[in-house]
């Protein structure tokens, strides 16, 4: 089972069925999902299926998917995850999506420096990131994170047997 991670604004937590309204407002909303690989969600009883198939993925150990959830209202205004593991379980993608209305202040950067903090002391190595090269605000954000840019995204590597971010 993986951990809740606590940052300073956010808490990074277990997906539940009763966030499927907070999920809706990210994944209905077309300004949120332009860059994402999901199509918009037309209905919050896909959330709901969308729960369901995060709930199997962790259990099969092929994702593992955090709510983020600001702490001063404990609302859930993202989620981010870590997917697509190598063969030898070094290497993995990182993936997130953010309620448009907390674009721009820094959650998404606390809650991808938890999660990559966390990552790197579960072994893994080699972070990637898939942005689409039109996404000018993720692009940002992952090369303050330290991510260099590659061909057809971006990856960070960790330098330290403790999980320091180089």
């Amino acid at each position: 089972m993986k951990p809740d991670l606590v940052g300073h604004r956010v808490l990074l937590r277990t997906i539940h069925h009763a966030d499927a309204e907070d999920l809706f407002e990210i994944y209905g909303d077309v300004q949120v999902m332009v860059f994402a690989s999901d199509p918009v969600f037309s209905a919050v009883e896909t959330v709901h299926q969308m729960i369901e198939s995060v709930i199997r993925l962790e259990q099969s150990e092929e994702s593992f998917e955090w709510a983020i959830v600001e702490k001063s209202t404990n609302k859930v205004i993202g989620t981010c995850g870590i997917h697509s593991f190598s063969a030898c379980g070094s290497s993995c993608e990182l993936g997130c999506l953010l309620n448009a209305t907390y674009w721009r202040q820094g959650f998404m950067s606390e809650s991808l420096q938890l999660l990559i903090n966390y990552a790197f002391s579960q072994g893994i190595r080699t972070l990637n990131a898939d942005v689409d090269r039109r996404n000018a605000r993720s692009r940002a954000l992952f090369e303050r994170l330290g991510f260099d840019q590659q061909e057809g995204g971006y990856r960070l590597r960790s330098i330290s047997a403790k999980g320091s971010i180089g």
